[in-house]
Formats: C-alpha cells, structure tokens, sequence
C-alpha cells in the first residue's frame, strides 16, 4: 500500500470517529439516544473498524518489508490481535444445493388442548471441504487414535477439511441440531396489563373504595322528588383517592463462552447461548409476577394475596381441592370481571381437579370426553371459563395458594429497558473469554386486586 494511500485511511478513520462523537452527542432532554441515532453510531464505528483493520495489516506489511531491510538485529515477532472480519473462516458452500432433515417435535393444539406430533423440515447447507467421501472415514480414525497415528492418506484427508481459522473436524453426518428440552410456558405477560416508563419508579393514582363490587367509589345519587328537602340534600360522599408507586428492577445474567468453543463448534453456539438467556429472563420475570417478594424484584401476585393483592378464598380443605372450593372460587369473582377471565394452575394441581368424582355416581365432576373408550380429548375449559397452565404456581399445600381465577389484567408489568444481550469480547480477552451480558428493567405489582381471586388451600 502507498503511503498517500495510507494517509487517506488514516484521515477516513479519524472522520468516522468524529461523525459518531457528533451523533453520540444528539441526545433528548432526558440524555438518551433514539434508536436511529444508535444505529447510525453503530454504523459508523463499524465501518472505522474495518478501516483500523486495513491500516494494521499495512503497518505489519511494512514491518515485515523493513525487517528483511534493516541489518539492525533481531525482532520481535507482532502478536498483535484483532477483531476477526464478517465473514472471515467461513467455508464455502453451494448456495444452490442443501441437505434436509426431518423431524418431529410436540405441540398443543390450540382447540382441543392434546399434544400431538408436528413434522418440520431444516435444511442446512454442508462446507464443501468435508464433502470428499474419505472425510467420515478420517474422522472417525482421528477420534480412535488422534492426529499422530493417522495415515498419511487420512491425515491428507482431514487437512482438506481444515482451514487457518481454527480447523473444521466436523464429519458428513453431523446433525446440526441441539438436543434439549422445551421450556415451560410463561403465561403473566401475554394476559397482563402491560405498560412502559421512562423513570426508575411510576406512580399510578388510584381510587380508595373497598364497601362493595357493585360501585367504584362512595358517589351516590339521591331521589329528591320535585322539590328536595334541603340546599344538600343532594349532596354526594366524595371520592376518596389513593398512589401507587411501583418501583423498576434491574435484572443480569452473565454467561463466559471459551472462544475456542465459539470457534470449533459445529452449530452457533452465541445464537443457542443468547436464546438460552432470553428462556432465562422470560421464565424468570414470569416467576417473579407470581411469587416474588418485592425486593429488587417485582411484587408478586400471589405474594400480595390478602395484602395489598387478591383476596383468597378457602377450598374447604387443609390438604385438597374440593369442587365446593371451586364453586366458591368462582362465585367470588364479581361478574363484571368475567369476560376476560381464566383459571390458571400447574399440570399437578389440575390432575388433582380432574381427579374429583361425584360421591353418587363416580363420575368424574370435571368431565372427560367419552369419544374415545371413555378417554378422549380433555376440554381447556372449567365452568365455562378457559384453563391456563403455569409451572410457577405452587402445588396443592397446606396453606398454598394454588389456583388463581379472574382477570389478570390487574396485574401491572412495567417496562422500562427490554432484553438486551451484549457480546463483551475485550473484558476477558487475556483468559481467552467471551463474556454474554443479558440485563433488563422491570417491575410489576397487583393494582386493580379486585379483578382476580385465588384458592388457599384451608379449612
């Protein structure tokens, strides 16, 4: 490279840096960035780095011209390390061919609620490096006896699968797809009242009025006749008003990747990691909806119950679910609330439900569909009203509250920051460490309790 060129990179990458500074600086009354601007810095930075890229490899170019040069002495040798470009390591395919499988995987169907067996085809594209037909043989050799008893003709196989990034071992046959299992569902979120902030807290004023469920606040009207007895006789109760302050929480995960795993694997390992953490965040906060205890994590719904939360209604026994608990339960609920209402439980709560029979006939009192040799599809729906699944709410207990029923729509999730995974590959370089830092903000409290009411398991 010519040294004028040389000064134009240089001149190039100082401009870029300067243009992101300016951006960097575009920000609200609340000094935060939009996401356009975000982007555009992103943007900018990344073409910067791909220009630092261009100077280094011309300064060690002109290292290495000036060491066969200068009669000076011996070296250093440049351990210099950088960032690895876009595509760099990457094998060559044919875009135009692929290879499928296919496989099954469980679903629910969403009408009758069973589980049944879904096919779905993947198709992946295989490096034309291990596509010689002694690859598989090679491999195998290599895992029996390592790279020092291959033969010659092995050890020339397997270099053709080998490229200067870090070796490409992976035989004909590798399936692409990690074996795991599936996460529980989180059920909060999708049927809450969901609602976004700019601050660290979010007030909510509220009205004070608990003497029924048939009017909102002590307001009343009064039958005066043509002529009212007095000046006030009219006069309404005035409405007593109340604050809610819901605080937001920092949630973090972390998780360190070897990056010589990130390089070796024969599957995206970041991409399996990240969406590992994002199951993590969204069961967790899930968790937190219902049991947790308000400190540095959102308040509960079930941790308020006949707090600042629902009221509960007792089953009628200290150790079971009974049907009369649950007709009490239901009548609990005041009718306004029931048009977007649900039962929500764990699996192990509704076996113990479905397993109820009436003392007469023996019939089951939540009963199963005789289609099928008297066990047909088992119907999502108890009194009328869908049944939900939850894994995070408590078992059958003494003193549990394990079946809640309403609308959970009185149940708050603030946002504040979503989900956000950053990819830290500087903090851990020395140890050979890429670090994935998953963080987000958000709270949540019961606010309107009167929507929901939940079984406790008492006499």
């Amino acid at each position: 490279m010519k040294k004028e060129d040389l000064v134009k990179l240089n001149a190039r990458y100082r401009a870029l840096l300067d243009e992101a500074k300016a951006l960097s600086e575009q920000v609200d009354e609340e000094g935060n960035l939009s996401e356009e601007t975000a982007a555009a810095i992103d943007e900018k930075l990344g073409a910067a780095d791909e220009i630092k890229a261009q100077i280094e490899l011309a300064q060690r170019l002109e290292k290495a011209a000036s060491f066969q040069t200068d009669p000076a002495g011996p070296q250093a040798v440049d351990l210099s390390w950088r960032q690895a470009g876009p595509t760099e390591g990457d094998q060559p395919v044919d875009t135009k061919a692929w290879r499928s499988v296919e496989i099954e995987r469980p679903v629910v169907d969403p009408v009758m609620g069973v589980v049944m067996m879904q096919k779905t085809e993947i198709r992946f594209h295989v490096p034309l490096s291990v596509q010689n037909p002694d690859y598989p043989h090679a491999f195998e050799a290599y895992l029996h006896k390592g790279i020092g008893d291959l033969g010659p003709q092995d050890r020339k196989t397997l270099t053709e699968g080998v490229d200067s990034a870090g070796g490409f071992t992976v035989p004909e046959d590798y399936q692409t797809e990690l074996i795991k299992k599936i996460a529980t569902a989180a059920t909060i979120r999708s049927r809450a009242r969901v609602a976004t902030t700019s601050r660290d807290i979010a007030k909510w004023p509220k009205l004070q009025y608990t003497t029924d469920d048939e009017f909102t606040s002590g307001v009343r009207l009064s039958w005066t006749g043509e002529s009212p007895a007095s000046a006030t006789t009219h006069r309404a109760t005035d409405p007593v008003f109340g604050l809610y302050s819901i605080p937001v929480h920092t949630a973090m995960a972390s998780l360190p990747l070897s990056n010589d795993l990130i390089e070796d694997s024969a599957f995206d390992v970041v991409g399996i990691s990240s969406d590992l953490l994002a199951e993590a965040f969204v069961l967790g906060e899930n968790d937190a909806f219902l049991n947790g205890n308000g400190v540095s994590r959102p308040m509960g719904l079930l941790t308020q119950v006949d707090g600042d939360g629902p009221a509960s209604v007792v089953s009628g026994s200290g150790t079971a679910v009974l049907a009369a608990g649950l007709l009490s339960l239901w009548g609990a609920l005041p009718s306004q609330y029931e048009s977007n209402a649900a039962w929500m439980f764990n699996k192990a709560t509704e076996v113990d439900i479905r397993s109820l029979t009436d003392a007469v006939s023996g019939q089951y009192v939540w009963p199963i569909y005789q289609a099928v040799g008297g066990f047909g599809p088992a119907p999502r729906e108890l009194l009328g009203f869908p049944v939900m699944r939850d894994e995070f709410i408590p078992d059958v207990a003494a003193n549990a509250y394990p079946i809640i029923f309403g609308d959970l729509r009185g149940y708050l999730v603030l946002d504040r920051v979503g989900l956000s995974i950053q990819r830290l590959t500087e903090l851990y370089a020395e140890t050979n460490i890429t670090l994935l830092l998953a963080r987000k903000r958000v709270g949540g409290q019961t606010i309107e309790p009167w929507r929901i009411k939940v079984q406790k398991i008492s006499t």
